[in-house]
């Protein structure tokens, strides 16, 4: 009797600790960080990241932003000022002579635009 229950006890023991090691990554999962200022406003539900501003999402990575605005209801991420993209591990930079335009990104998504 001892050993059944011993038996079983060990089954359900590592049973349960191999289930809480497997860990569910959500795809648009976002990792951000910024240097002057991380604004959450849960209102509107949007993130703003000023000074040195980085996201990383499941396709982009923005380094080095002047200012990201990330909408969460409408998963639409705004870059502006001078930039860093990573994607697929190729790399893209914006010049800091360009601070007018503005990259639009939908999370999720594959395409990022340039206004």
């Amino acid at each position: 009797m001892k050993k059944i229950f011993l038996t079983l006890s060990l089954i359900l023991v590592f049973g349960i600790n191999s289930y809480a090691q497997e860990e569910v990554k959500n795809e648009n999962e976002l990792t951000y960080s910024a240097d002057e200022l991380v604004n959450i406003n849960s209102n509107k539900e949007t993130i703003t990241l000023i000074g040195n501003a980085n996201l990383k999402t499941s396709v982009f990575e923005f380094q080095n932003a002047d200012k990201i605005i990330i909408d969460k209801v409408s998963k639409e991420v705004i870059v502006y000022g001078a930039y860093k993209v990573i994607m697929n591990g190729g790399t893209i930079q914006e010049t800091p002579k360009l601070k007018k335009n503005q990259l639009r990104y939908k999370i999720g998504e594959s395409v990022a635009y340039i206004e």
